[in-house]
């Protein structure tokens, strides 16, 4: 496999991407663009100290540039969520609207928001030392509004990784970690968090970033820095896990394409079993068996005060010949975005 860099973009996070339209999120620091039906709207998330903003080195020390924006349901809206506050841009009106502010953390991880047409979740991801209840927040109107649904006590947990809709049983699927007793995988049969099925021992064999959807199994690869990161196969049926592919390093995201296909990364981060002092980039056509296929060098500035470093992916419909990706952290890919293709 040959993976190609057709395009260098100049922001810090590519939110989403749709390889037919062209339509894209993208934002660096606290400034933000939209680009939909072939026009663009700017626009910044206000009470940021505009000196701060001006350095690539100082928004990532302070994490200035962490942020998430995805479209709502109807594509008439983009929720944001930026330092401890959900916002919600109207496309129609172009006005920026505070919502709410977030109990535990600054933002979610990338992709871990889930648009839905019943509604609109996401579960906060902080430091949380206390352990106290992890929120869950929904919004009803599709990302106007927002209100905390749940309060997850049922386990006592650090946070939560993401929210994904499943396709092929209607259902949200919660992932939450990260030390042992504290990674679970929660099935969620309603929309309003009334029907949880915890699955898992609470180990690091249950501790995911994302997660891939089939039929008869859901796929995993661990988060973990402290115990080797292997590929987990979950049987829908049985509940059980099987075991598969070694990686040399926790993996975070993933993206998988409209074709079925898909690429994850592997992570640099502290930990005994990190294994390599690079990014890698896999490729899979059938989400188990997976090759390497290019790779992006850990940068000199010290972890985790210069951050991780860490390959990101854009939401939206893309493919093997025309997606995006963004990093920090990384030699040539810290604080950009990339187009590539995998031939």
């Amino acid at each position: 496999m040959i993976f190609n860099i057709s395009e260098k973009i100049q922001s810090e996070i590519i939110h989403h991407y749709d390889s037919d339209s062209g339509d894209m999120i993208k934002s660096t620091g606290n400034s933000f663009s939209i680009i939909t039906n072939n026009q663009e709207i700017n626009f910044l998330i206000p009470g940021q100290i505009k000196f701060l903003m001006n350095f690539r080195i100082i928004r990532r020390f302070l994490r200035y540039d962490k942020a998430n924006a995805v479209f709502n349901w109807k594509r008439d809206g983009v929720v944001v969520l930026y330092q401890w506050k959900i916002y919600f841009f109207d496309l129609q009106t172009q006005q920026l609207n505070f919502i709410d502010n977030l109990k535990q953390c600054r933002n979610v991880l990338h992709g871990g928001l889930a648009v839905t047409s019943h509604g609109i979740y996401f579960g906060e991801y902080g430091h949380n030392q206390k352990r106290d209840p992890v929120p869950i927040w929904k919004s009803r109107d599709d990302g106007r509004n927002f209100k905390i649904i749940k309060e997850l006590t049922e386990q006592r947990i650090k946070h939560i990784h993401g929210i994904y809709p499943d396709k092929f049983s209607e259902s949200l699927w919660v992932v939450t970690g990260d030390f042992d007793g504290e990674c679970f995988v929660i099935e969620v049969s309603d929309q309003d968090f009334l029907q949880l099925k915890w699955h898992g021992d609470g180990s690091q064999k249950w501790r995911p970033v994302s997660l891939f959807f089939m039929p008869e199994k859901v796929i995993w690869v661990m988060d973990s820095p402290i115990q080797k990161a292997y590929l987990q196969i979950f049987d829908r049926k049985d509940g059980s896990i099987t075991e598969g592919q070694y990686f040399p390093g926790p993996v975070w995201y993933s993206k998988q394409f409209e074709s079925g296909d898909a690429v994850l990364q592997t992570s640099v981060e502290i930990g005994d079993e990190v294994k390599s002092k690079d990014s890698i980039i896999f490729y899979s056509n059938n989400l188990v068996d997976w090759e390497e296929v290019y790779r992006f060098k850990k940068d000199f500035l010290p972890m985790p005060f210069f951050k991780f470093g860490v390959i990101a992916f854009a939401d939206g419909k893309q493919s093997k010949d025309d997606f995006v990706l963004f990093g920090e952290a990384l030699s040539f890919l810290d604080g950009v975005a990339i187009k590539a293709s995998i031939k």
